[in-house]
């Protein structure tokens, strides 16, 4: 019997396994997006989802087979490495990295590949790895994986450095992204206000690093296709003028910052083809540098963004490019950071900031699904939300912005929040009613009686910690969109993070910072000795009930779901209740327990909202989502981010 083949011996084959992988994720993405903007009826779009989901579940078991043949086979038997193998698959890695859907299977191969190449003690090679690995972790938590991607910049920036010109044009051309992640990493932090002196001395310095060795790249460059789309760092060091004001930082480093400002501006203005949010993009950022540097006034600033604000150039920002342009992500975000900066977050010219808040929201919330898009819009709305979001005025505003940026772009996240917000609410309807004293002292309660009295604003409360209990997955939306296969290390770890994530961004919003220990607490066992996040002590929380009712709840749809979990099998409601059983007082509340344990009408509520009602909180879910899309079907346009064989688009 011939014995199965395990992974490839050239580059080529290597590209074609991981493009017809990210074909079939594309598949599943590009239909699940396309159903979320779907106008089906509601048992058509149930049943369309319903094939979706068994769609998914056969392309997990399908690529679990595929993975275990072609990657696991090395990742998780390391001794099986050989060069023939191992060459061509981190040379595809390197050139493909940014383009690779499955994030925690190439994670899994850079890191059993370096071990691999550090014990050959091929640095080039180590080179890759790290790279590769620092961009596995850059998009799918930059915000949390920061040290890491800092960690394995450094290694790799030092080797980069070393053997520049011994290195191969591609690997010269490639290497640049080591910087483009670095500025990257250094951005986000300027973004959420961590600014000093320091840091933009690093970023000046990464800049004359990284523009020496770009010249050189365009210098000897012979037409090849891997310098077809270099990495912008003029542009990303005048990016630091949208977020820091006159005085922020030393005269040598604005003029840094405004000389890389102007060579962009100038450029742009001598070619031709560039997209009008190109334009806009490059020319806010030099109006911020010089702005920065003294040479225009706050008013003329705030003039053109005023202009900006017109519906024609709203209207070209939500169409060009139709689902995707990175120019277009670029010049949303920096009008949002330049609005930010120069109204002081709404102080100086309220009208301006309350526009361009709605307008970041309404722009970033249904992007299309890929790994990139998913990394780009998180990343930006968690900078945001932490920074700009605080200040809105309305809570209703804020309320919506947040859901909407977080929740709505994960279909599955969305109705699993407003599921878990409907058993929430029958719960605590029943405890107000059998056992209010449970509830004594929350919401400035002393009495049962007041308990009683304050009925409807104990649900709503509790209704809306539940929409919010999940938001942190705002920053792993990427893994949550993307359940075609078994999660990796890097993925759990990721996901472990939305509690934290969620706690971080309701503690810095004032309004709704109340609900922080439910974001926090809700993946926290009972009695606090398992779960995550370890170091928050849920025991402690003053709103314990309410964590302790959103915990059963939130076990209670997840296991139950037999129509949108891909990835296990739906249990049903008396075996998640022996399991609440055993773990009363433990992994669960004993009194929440118990009071579903002998409330028979409340059991009748629940078992239905399981049931048959899940249907309708699915389609309603859908209604919501398609009712907030204003603009028109956009054109197609990130097709090409899974076929490994096209360009990017964007000039």
């Amino acid at each position: 019997m011939q014995e199965e083949s395990h992974g490839f011996y050239s580059r080529e084959e290597w590209t074609q396994f991981f493009t017809d992988y990210n074909t079939e994720i594309w598949k599943l993405n590009d239909t699940s997006y396309k159903l979320v903007q779907s106008d089906l009826s509601a048992e058509d779009w149930i049943e369309e989802y319903m094939k979706n989901s068994a769609a998914i579940r056969e392309a997990y078991r399908k690529n679990e087979e595929m993975l275990d043949r072609h990657v696991r086979c090395f990742t998780r038997g390391k001794e099986r490495w050989t060069r023939q193998v191992a060459d061509p698959l981190i040379s595809f890695m390197f050139r493909y990295i940014t383009r690779i859907q499955d994030l925690g299977t190439a994670c899994e191969l850079a890191q059993s590949l370096l071990e691999f190449y550090e014990g050959l003690g091929d640095d080039v090679a180590v080179m890759k790895c790290l790279l590769a690995r620092a961009f596995c972790c850059d998009f799918l938590d930059g915000i949390h994986l920061e040290e890491q991607v800092k960690e394995d910049c450094a290694r790799a920036s030092i080797i980069y450095e070393r053997e520049f010109l011994r290195l191969t044009p591609e690997e010269q051309s490639m290497g640049l992204s080591i910087y483009d992640l670095e500025f990257d990493r250094l951005s986000n932090r300027l973004k959420l206000g961590d600014i000093s002196s320091a840091l933009i001395e690093e970023m000046v310095e990464i800049h004359r690093v990284s523009q020496k060795a770009l010249d050189y790249v365009v210098a000897v460059d012979q037409g090849y296709e891997f310098n077809l789309l270099l990495p912008d760092f003029d542009y990303y060091l005048g990016f630091c003028a949208l977020c820091l004001s006159p005085g922020e930082c030393t005269q040598e480093q604005c003029a840094a910052i405004l000389a890389a400002a102007r060579r962009r501006q100038e450029t742009s203005e001598k070619e031709t083809g560039h997209s009008e949010c190109y334009r806009v993009r490059t020319g806010l950022v030099y109006h911020m540098a010089m702005r920065l540097s003294g040479l225009i006034s706050d008013k003329e600033v705030m003039d053109g963004l005023h202009e900006l604000m017109d519906q024609s150039f709203i209207s070209v920002l939500f169409t060009e490019g139709g689902t995707f342009s990175q120019h277009s992500l670029e010049a949303m975000e920096g009008i949002e950071l330049a609005v930010e900066n120069i109204t002081h977050r709404g102080k100086t010219d309220e009208e301006l900031f309350d526009r361009t808040l709605r307008l970041f929201t309404e722009y970033f919330f249904d992007r299309a699904y890929t790994t990139f898009v998913d990394y780009v819009c998180g990343t930006c709305s968690y900078c945001y939300i932490q920074t700009a979001l605080p200040h809105a005025r309305d809570k209703e505003m804020l309320l919506n912005s947040l859901l909407k940026l977080t929740m709505f772009r994960q279909v599955q996240t969305a109705i699993h929040s407003y599921m878990v917000g409907y058993l929430a609410v029958d719960i605590l309807e029943s405890m107000i009613e059998h056992k209010p004293e449970l509830l004594i002292g929350q919401l400035g309660t002393h009495s049962v009686e007041e308990v009683r009295e304050k009925k409807k604003e104990f649900l709503l409360f509790l209704y809306q910690g539940a929409l919010l209990h999940d938001i942190g997955k705002l920053l792993c939306s990427s893994v949550i969109n993307a359940q075609s296969h078994r999660l990796g290390d890097l993925e759990f770890q990721v996901l472990r993070f939305h509690p934290q994530t969620g706690g971080e961004m309701l503690q810095n919003l004032p309004q709704l910072s109340i609900f922080r220990d439910i974001a926090l607490g809700h993946q926290k066992s009972f009695d606090g000795k398992s779960g995550y996040p370890a170091d928050f002590d849920n025991t402690v929380s003053p709103i314990k009930i309410f964590i302790d009712i959103i915990t059963i709840c939130d076990s209670l749809d997840a296991a139950t779901d037999h129509l949108g979990r891909n990835y296990t099998q739906a249990k049903d409601f008396d075996t998640v209740m022996k399991e609440l059983r055993a773990g009363r007082d433990t992994r669960y509340s004993g009194a929440v327990t118990d009071l579903l344990d002998e409330d028979i009408p409340l059991q009748k509520k629940v078992r239905k909202l399981l049931g048959d009602g899940r249907r309708d909180v699915y389609f309603n879910v859908h209604k919501k989502i398609l009712e907030e899309t204003r603009h028109p079907e956009l054109k197609s346009t990130h097709d090409w981010m899974f076929n490994l064989y096209v360009a990017s688009p964007d000039k």
